[in-house]
């Protein structure tokens, strides 16, 4: 801004980055604020509305350190352990969690670590030297940016079932772009759902920022050596991630002449930070046979297309507003280095488009690329974030980034979609700059007004989660379908008669839960992506995360075998075919102590059999009845 100093000028950013903070903080708070002030007649807000029973493996951690316990085992099995995990954000929040309760010391932890992720990319963002007007526009759309799942928007799962929505499943093989469904790839719904997304990508930004200060001195390193360490124990994913975007960005800088021994070895030692803990998952994958099978628990990466619309608004206008401007009266050198810019817009352009062709040649049921092909689209982005680089470091950081993350997500191992972390970070920062390229030459009114329309397209997809997270409150249904949003009196009472026994291990066999989809009273066929409260919620996350109480089928991922156990419960426990003999022998053999069975009355034509003969009923309620073995 003309004839404001420079002090003036950090004043102002200063005033928005607070604004933009406090903003950020509350809309995190909206959906749980909401729950909390309207809660159902005698009921418990758990806390969450999305992806429940992941959080409930975090509160069965927080539950352990609540308990006084240090290391901490599986809650989800009823497979012997060992008890060697370590995680250091559980710990100190089950300490604080054993004064103020699990939901709310979570609610308050993602808030807290939402301001703090506004201010590190404040900071991140002043190595970039913007103007103010950039600056703004930048914070502004990594916090809210999104892709193209607005134009198709669900309310439950992965898959395009509305009839309004399936335009686009050609495009995506039938999937939704990932800013519906992926929150950790996003800052607004990380924001909205989960304190480790958000800590996480704290880290992460420290990371950055201390191998950028690293250049000049030696400051920043203990800061990035702990940023470090904590991610690799708290979230190992996010490690991997940064060194295969470390490795694209030590192209870059040896590309521009920037890198120097000073800066190699202060580097080193800032990644040092995460051999400890590496070394401590090893062991524990060694030691810990539990621990090993679900580590190798396969989530594959999604169909890049769905990826592609993810991000399809901010990858254009990041490569919008990159694009070489070729002009007769540069100096030579000047038009050499162009070419060389454009021949990077060439070789990223190209390997997105190379990606997306491949993706829907390839077999839905494998992973996308093998270990040749991942590598050769490795280099690929690695030589054009390289052949991109500026003078500025950071923003050659950004394409890296940007182009590296792209590719990161397919790498081949059996956690693939865990290396998708904040990928809107980089993309979202370099569509604001390519926005104020574009409109640099135009005038401000002009300027404002494509600047608010950019808002509202980028941040469309943001604003769905919010009012997605408020209809599952109203609706007291998890986007899993099988998990309510509050606890009634008849759970409650459950939970503190488990919560009550103080022996130190009890199983607990629950029954699976049943989905309510909404039924059209004309056709009678079910309403695609429409279900309410759980027909019969699946108890076993909630007890194992809330009581401390092991699960014999307690969570997809972290039950060894889940879908044969969940199997083998319907059919030798509870469903009324089961043998009788065939089931006490199974109870006896995985030496359950309690058993949680639907109250015939509320589910007179189910199926399901009488277990009252199983052992003394100590608790019975309107759907479910306890019963100790």
């Amino acid at each position: 801004m003309p004839g404001l100093t420079s002090e003036q000028l950090r004043r102002q950013e200063i005033k928005y980055v607070r604004i933009c903070l406090i903003a950020a903080v509350f809309f995190s708070l909206i959906p749980a604020l909401y729950a909390w002030l309207s809660p159902l007649p005698g009921s418990r807000y758990l806390g969450m509305q999305y992806n429940t029973d992941d959080h409930m493996v975090y509160a069965a951690w927080m539950r352990q350190s609540m308990d006084g316990r240090f290391f901490f085992d599986n809650r989800f099995t009823d497979a012997p352990q060992p008890g060697l995990t370590v995680n250091l954000l559980f710990l100190p929040l089950g300490w604080v969690a054993k004064l103020l309760g699990i939901p709310l010391t979570m609610t308050l932890a993602r808030a807290a670590f939402t301001g703090l992720f506004v201010w590190l990319l404040y900071l991140f963002l002043r190595r970039l030297r913007l103007d103010v007007y950039t600056l703004k526009l930048a914070l502004s759309l990594t916090v809210v940016g999104g892709g193209l799942g607005f134009l198709v928007w669900h309310h439950f799962g992965v898959d395009l079932v509305r009839p309004g929505s399936r335009w686009m499943a050609p495009l995506t093989g039938g999937k939704l772009p990932i800013d519906v469904w992926q929150p950790e790839a996003f800052v607004f719904p990380s924001m909205l759902t989960s304190a480790l997304f958000m800590v996480s990508l704290c880290f992460i930004l420290t990371a950055f920022l201390a191998f950028l200060s690293a250049r000049e001195s030696a400051a920043r390193v203990p800061l990035g050596w702990i940023a470090m360490f904590l991610l690799m124990n708290m979230h190992s994913y996010d490690v991997l991630l940064i060194a295969l975007v470390m490795l694209g960005f030590l192209a870059a800088s040896w590309r521009q002449g920037q890198v120097t021994p000073a800066w190699l070895g202060r580097a080193g030692i800032i990644a040092s930070g995460a051999i400890l803990p590496a070394l401590w998952f090893l062991y524990v994958v060694r030691h810990d046979p539990v621990f090993a099978q679900r580590a190798a628990d396969e989530t594959l990466a999604t169909n890049f297309r769905t990826v592609l619309f993810g991000f399809f608004p901010m990858i254009l206008l990041a490569f919008a507003g990159a694009w070489p401007r070729f002009r007769s009266e540069r100096p030579d050198e000047e038009k050499r280095r162009s070419r060389v810019h454009y021949g990077g817009m060439m070789l990223g352009g190209g390997l997105l488009i190379a990606l997306a062709i491949g993706s829907g040649l390839h077999r839905g049921d494998q992973a996308f690329l093998q270990a040749p092909s991942w590598g050769i689209a490795f280099v690929a982005a690695c030589a054009a974030a390289a052949l991109l680089g500026t003078s500025n470091p950071t923003r050659n950081l950004l394409w890296c980034w940007a182009l590296v993350g792209i590719v990161a997500p397919y790498f081949p191992a059996a956690f693939q979609r865990k290396l998708a972390m904040g990928l809107s970070i980089p993309w979202a920062i370099l569509a604001a700059l390519g926005l104020a390229a574009l409109m640099r030459e135009r005038d401000r009114s002009t300027r404002n007004l494509v600047t608010v329309l950019a808002l509202v397209l980028l941040s469309a997809t943001s604003i769905r989660w919010l009012f997605r997270e408020i209809q599952g409150v109203q609706q007291n249904v998890s986007n899993t379908t099988r998990h309510p949003v509050f606890l009634g009196p008849e759970t409650q009472e459950l939970l503190a008669i488990l919560d009550r026994d103080s022996n130190s291990r009890r199983l607990v066999v629950a029954i699976p839960g049943m989905p309510s989809q909404y039924i059209d009273s004309r056709s009678q066929e079910p309403v695609p992506d429409a279900f309410g409260p759980p027909l019969l919620p699946d108890l076993s996350p909630i007890l194992s995360g809330l009581t401390g109480v092991y699960t014999y089928a307690g969570h997809w991922s972290e039950t060894p075998d889940y879908n044969r156990k969940v199997g083998a419960l319907l059919n030798q426990v509870f469903f009324a075919t089961a043998d009788p003999q065939e089931r006490v022998r199974f109870l006896t053999e995985i030496q359950a102590d309690y058993l949680v069975a639907p109250n015939l009355a509320a589910y007179p034509d189910a199926g399901f059999a009488d277990l009252r003969d199983l052992g003394e009923v100590i608790f019975e309620g309107p759907r479910f009845l306890l019963i100790r073995l």
